[in-house]
């Protein structure tokens, strides 16, 4: 046998080798990618449930609300629950006192930790290190751990079941969390534009407002998104706080549909439904900015 021939078989058996070996890393591929469809499908189908089922349930009628047999799909669709939640209960006013609280809260943190945030990130004065630690530490704190004071403080100041003291409660979890984040977002913003801009004669509070906010409005976004859900979904401080059934908000408010060991499946799932609908708006409306101002907070700091 020849030196081209021995080359030649040499050369072959190499190109079948690499031949086989993109072949198997073609079919590792593929069952990874497989894998990852079935595992991405198993967890879609575990989070969509949940909201699928209970939209089902909020348009059956009560023959099939309270059926010992879960109904998964039906074409006997009703309003009834949507109806009846509105005429024997103050869902409406439950709504509104939501509203009224969540945006209230929303204002008024995401305003005051725009103020702190600038200043911790921005001025330099005694005590600015000791006080971002003290808003750090705020932050971490569990809220569940502060109703009992805060029932005792307000109760000794009368200011149960009023909505205003729910908001100022909102505020003590907001505005930590709010601050460290636009802290965050500050921070990413070159000092170097405020600069420029106080050298052709803004003050310092025109460098903040007309340079220094438009860029971290996706920041400011997130930190809006944040307190409003909050509010809006917390339940522990408002069953607290609140007693008369006009003043609850939505959270609380569901609870007086299960009466013992009743629960109105038809028309809690009707409020869950109605109480879920402005947050989803509200996210599918900010998601941009609800990535971009998480992804500046991770970084910085």
């Amino acid at each position: 046998m020849t030196v081209g021939s021995l080359l030649s078989l040499r050369t072959a058996r190499q190109a079948a080798l690499d031949r086989r070996r993109a072949r198997w890393q073609r079919a590792q591929h593929l069952a990874l990618r497989a894998a990852g469809w079935i595992l991405l499908a198993v967890v879609l189908v575990v989070a969509l449930f949940p909201p699928y089922f209970m939209i089902v349930t909020a348009f059956h009628p009560p023959s099939l609300s309270f059926s010992r047999t879960p109904t998964l799909f039906s074409t006997d669709l009703s309003l009834r629950a949507f109806t009846e939640l509105f005429d024997k209960y103050p869902y409406a006013s439950w709504m509104s006192n939501t509203l009224i609280v969540s945006v209230s809260s929303t204002v008024l943190a995401v305003t005051i930790a725009t103020l702190a945030a600038y200043s911790l990130s921005r001025l330099r004065y005694p005590g600015r290190s000791a006080l971002s630690s003290a808003v750090f530490f705020a932050y971490l704190f569990p809220p569940t751990l502060l109703f009992i004071p805060m029932f005792i403080v307000l109760n000794s100041l009368h200011m149960l079941n009023w909505l205003p003291a729910l908001v100022a409660v909102y505020l003590t979890f907001s505005i930590p969390f709010c601050t460290w984040l636009l802290k965050a977002y500050f921070l990413s913003i070159p000092r170097e534009l405020e600069d420029a801009a106080q050298m052709d004669g803004a003050t310092r509070l025109q460098s903040m407002t007309l340079v220094v906010l438009p860029l971290a409005t996706p920041g400011m976004a997130v930190a809006s998104i944040y307190a409003f859900t909050l509010a809006w979904n917390e339940y522990l401080y408002a069953f607290t706080l609140l007693s008369d059934q006009e003043k609850f908000t939505l959270a609380t408010g569901l609870t007086k549909l299960i009466f013992g060991d009743v629960f109105l499946w038809g028309m809690i799932m009707a409020g869950g439904v109605l109480m879920s609908l402005p947050l989803l708006v509200l996210y599918f409306a900010a998601q941009r900015y609800i990535v971009a101002g998480l992804s500046a907070g991770a970084v910085k700091g």
